[in-house]
């Protein structure tokens, strides 16, 4: 681990794993969606940062418990959620999020040369290394710990995405027999081996129990749907089909490694409980029919593709705040994009509610 004594305004990859201490005794930690979004926060990012903490136990069942107010709070420290930026669909932030020179000149507290790694691929300085994207990767730890989010290369760490999936990994890794995220003895051994500066640690965890208190309020209040399945069901459901994405697009697959979009969403339903039937055509009907202003995470959209077999021939599922998770067609993989984009929304057949 590199050691850089950092200040909000020098913006380096030192991740911290904390602990949410807001939350009732024995009340599991919220990990879907928040719907209505979080003040701050970049609807986008936000969805970044829970898309992330929802599949990381799936992929690495050796840590647990990893909820999305623990990568908001080290996303509000390193970068103030990507202030001053744009954050597109796909994730790209421009313009890019570049922290000081780290040169050695004490600039932010640093103190510590960190000659170029990458001849200026990702920081665009050819002298010396500066921490990088929304989650603040200094360039050689990207080169050793940056991944895509859709796991096909290296990935970007100036695209949400990838960065925040890097990001929750990468914290997942700092003990080889794994973090319970929800275990303040772990998460603090796991702390003192990647950043003992006690100031940050108290900084970065005044903003996860923040966020944390925000989640809870917000599963608190969520509504509860007036016909099919409970809310509750459908934040399950989406969390489920969350961990999936990256996965690839195979017709006729229900899973573990691969799904097509009727498949994802039979299953993702089944882990929250309720049964739908298997095709498209079929699940359309065994619903309750929603409109689009209705819509609440877990419901389901249908699609006229053309595609052999009848109307609808295409199903997503909804994830709150304008996206959806989408297992799109062969060659592609499990990916998470607006409701309103233009294709699908011109061949938009109906939305229902499972149950």
């Amino acid at each position: 681990m590199i050691r850089v004594v950092v200040g909000i305004a020098v913006l380096v990859f030192l991740l911290v794993p904390l602990f949410i201490g807001t939350l009732s005794d024995g009340e599991d930690p919220v990990s879907y969606m928040p719907e209505g979004g979080v003040e701050g926060i970049p609807d986008v990012l936000l969805l970044a940062y829970t898309q992330a903490a929802a599949r990381l136990e799936g992929e690495y069942p050796e840590c647990t418990n990893m909820t999305w107010p623990v990568l908001a709070g080290i996303g509000k420290v390193e970068s103030n959620h990507a202030a001053g930026s744009e954050i597109s669909s796909s994730g790209d932030v421009r313009p890019r999020i570049i922290g000081p020179r780290l040169d050695g000149s004490g600039a932010g507290g640093n103190t510590t040369a960190h000659t170029d790694s990458d001849n200026g691929k990702w920081d665009g300085d050819t002298g010396y290394d500066r921490a990088v994207g929304p989650m603040q990767f200094i360039p050689t730890t990207w080169d050793s710990h940056g991944l895509n989010a859709t796991g096909s290369d290296q990935g970007d760490p100036h695209n949400a995405f990838d960065a925040t999936w890097s990001a929750a990994v990468y914290l997942c890794a700092s003990n080889s027999a794994g973090v319970d995220f929800s275990d303040q003895d772990e998460l603090e051994a796991a702390l003192l081996r990647y950043n003992r500066s006690r100031s940050y640690v108290e900084h970065v965890s005044g903003h996860i129990e923040d966020y944390a208190e925000i989640a809870a309020q917000k599963a608190a209040s969520s509504p509860t749907a007036g016909s099919g399945a409970s809310s509750e069901q459908g934040r399950t459901a989406v969390a489920w089909a969350l961990e999936q994405v990256g996965k690839p697009y195979l017709w006729g697959g229900t899973g573990p490694g691969a799904f097509d979009c009727s498949g994802l969403v039979m299953r993702a339903w089944a882990q929250a409980g309720v049964d739908i039937p298997r095709v498209t055509t079929d699940q359309v009907d065994a619903g309750t029919r929603v409109g689009l202003d209705e819509l609440q995470p877990g419901d389901l959209l249908f699609y006229d593709t053309g595609a052999p077999g009848g109307s609808p021939s295409h199903v997503t599922m909804y994830a709150g705040d304008g996206q959806m998770v989408n297992a799109p067609r062969t060659g592609q993989s499990i990916r998470v994009e607006p409701v309103d984009g233009d294709y699908y929304s011109s061949v938009f057949v109906a939305a229902t509610r499972p149950g």
